[in-house]
């Protein structure tokens, strides 16, 4: 994708465009689903970044509309998976961090859910990076977190723990 993909990866700015999509995506199924809360939980949020900042599980997920058939096309997207959220959960609070300070995302504490801020409520947010060629990595970063919050929003969170074998 670029030269700079380390740099990429580690901008908090983007992992923040990268929850705000999961959530915009989670909130457009949800909100017309009465047995569903509108919003994603705080504990779904800690495997958006390990999953959009892996090139297949990116791929496979962004051009899936439900988590059965990304599994089945590439079930290696699932390795290793809970590692990497434990690992990449620093990332996640410094970008869970920056959303709230900047009311792009709310939390709730009654519901535990993660909701879109006031003035991201109809949109997606757009970030300009001013690298070599990093435009094209970063709407595909936004448009696979956009998909994979589609799709958690149509399971339940006891089948997206089995599916992807990992523990909220």
């Amino acid at each position: 994708m670029t030269d700079n993909l380390y740099d990429v990866f580690q901008n908090i700015a983007l992992s923040t465009v990268a929850l705000q999509s999961f959530t915009h995506g989670y909130h457009e199924i949800a909100k017309n689903k009465p047995h569903l809360s509108d919003y994603p939980k705080l504990t779904q949020m800690f495997y958006v970044l390990p999953i959009v900042y892996n090139h297949n599980a990116m791929t496979v997920f962004g051009n899936s509309i439900d988590l059965y058939t990304a599994i089945v096309k590439d079930t290696s997207v699932t390795l290793g998976l809970q590692d990497r959220a434990n690992k990449m959960s620093g990332q996640t609070f410094d970008s869970l961090n920056l959303a709230f300070s900047k009311n792009i995302l709310l939390w709730n504490k009654d519901s535990g859910t993660i909701e879109l801020g006031h003035g991201f409520k109809a949109r997606r947010m757009t970030l300009f990076m001013e690298m070599n060629n990093t435009h094209h990595a970063v709407k595909r970063i936004q448009d696979s977190a956009h998909r994979l919050g589609n799709i958690f929003a149509k399971k339940n969170e006891k089948n997206i723990q089995i599916e992807l074998n990992i523990r909220f």
